[in-house]
């Protein structure tokens, strides 16, 4: 019975927010068509015209935004992973590493891409770099908090064997630490994206980021919303990637992973 009635609300919780969607595109749709909108808002009907027009010049510039959003997605995880462990083994450590996680992520990323590409040049590594700095600070936040989500009874047994550092990282803080971990990435991924657009808005060749600028320079609106609509997607690309990820690493079979004793 419980998966006769897991069917409809799995749909259900699918159609209801795409006619929601669909109300609320028919709306502007509708605005837009009598003038009620600023010139500044495109119809939903222009931008798809400016898909089907200018659909390969967006995969174009597609493909290095991607490639740095997870290049510097994946290089924040292992930096913060790190940061993490040294946080988690040495507690006077903590206080250092949080405050060096909130010094990186209060610098102006829009200031501080201009002297990146003086540094590492204007191509594909400063990009990463940007990413991986707009991503960091949420993981390493996740990634503290996780390691600290130890459960008592665990971690006195894990000291009672006698278990080493890495094999209470490992065995013990990592699996307690999974459910904040994927709650970080669902959070920093559309972050590293958004780090990458920042990057390619400095100085770019190609990229969804230089090419939302020539299309406000030219003032060509669908153009520059279809840009926006393209970098949504792919951000609600990302979570769902990871939503279904986490269901099968913290989750197998409908029970929660658990922590295996050292050994």
């Amino acid at each position: 019975m419980t998966g006769g009635r897991g069917l409809p609300r799995a749909i259900l919780s699918v159609a209801a927010p795409l006619v929601i969607l669909i109300l609320l595109l028919s709306l502007v749709e509708l605005l837009k068509g009598e003038g009620l909108l600023p010139i500044t808002i495109a119809a939903p009907s222009e931008i798809a015209n400016a898909f089907w027009q200018n659909g390969d010049d967006l995969f174009y510039h597609m493909g290095p935004t991607v490639a740095s959003a997870l290049v510097g997605f994946a290089g924040a995880i292992v930096i913060a992973l790190s940061l993490g462990a040294v946080a988690c083994s040495f507690r006077r450590a903590e206080t250092a590493i949080l405050g060096f996680g909130i010094l990186v992520d209060s610098i102006p990323l829009i200031a501080l891409a201009p002297i990146l590409m003086i540094w590492v040049g204007n191509g594909i590594p400063a990009r990463i770099v940007i990413a991986a700095i707009a991503s960091l600070f949420p993981l390493l936040i996740g990634t503290i908090q996780g390691f600290k989500a130890v459960d008592r009874n665990a971690a006195d047994l894990f000291h009672v064997m006698s278990a080493g550092r890495w094999q209470r990282l490992v065995k013990l803080a990592l699996p307690s630490a999974l459910p904040y971990l994927f709650a970080a990435f669902k959070i920093a991924a559309p972050l590293a994206l958004l780090g990458a657009l920042i990057a390619e808005w400095v100085s770019a060749d190609r990229g969804l980021g230089i090419m939302m600028v020539y299309a406000l320079f030219s003032f060509n609106v669908p153009l520059t919303w279809l840009t926006i609509v393209a970098l949504c997607v792919l951000a609600i690309a990302a979570y769902g990637i990871l939503a279904g990820l986490e269901r099968l690493v913290v989750w197998d079979g409908g029970r929660e992973a658990t922590i295996e004793p050292p050994r």
